[in-house]
């Protein structure tokens, strides 16, 4: 009798919008977004008791190669900043960030992924994502919302 193997996997959907500094939409964007090898590793670590550093930080970037996996950071990193992170649903957790810029600063935002540290140095990327780049300056606001799904 053969036995039945039971697979899991990790999947991801990030909702990227500009939006008014009174948080009006001003566009949207929904695209998936790729678990990448060190992500995949550090989640078989966490699993299993071996490490105990989480995700808690989306970066944000001004790449546009695309996605790969085994990407280990963003092409170009912007920032990055804590995300807020809330358990969503039946196997979802989510994460997310509105990123504010100071007057007089403009840029194309294009990438973003999670991470597990403040600094650059040393972290680990879980996943990453190229969208249509998204004009930011002091007036106006990206949100990112990846919620992470494991089935």
């Amino acid at each position: 009798m053969l036995k039945k193997r039971e697979w899991f996997k990790i999947s991801g959907v990030a909702i990227i919008e500009r939006r008014t500094k009174d948080g009006k939409t001003i566009d949207q964007e929904i695209v998936d977004n790729l678990v990448v090898n060190d992500g995949k590793e550090r989640v078989a670590k966490l699993i299993g008791g071996v490490s105990t550093d989480v995700y808690t930080h989306i970066a944000i970037g001004t790449g546009t190669t695309a996605a790969v996996i085994g990407d280990s950071a963003l092409e170009t990193e912007y920032t990055r900043a804590a995300a807020t992170i809330a358990y969503e649903a039946s196997y979802k957790i989510k994460f997310e960030k509105t990123f504010s810029f100071a007057s007089g600063v403009s840029e194309n935002i294009t990438e973003a992924g999670l991470t597990d540290d403040a600094v650059v140095s040393g972290s680990v990327l879980l996943d990453r994502f190229v969208f249509t780049a998204k004009p930011i300056d002091g007036d106006t606001n990206l949100y990112i919302k990846i919620t992470i799904t494991i089935t």
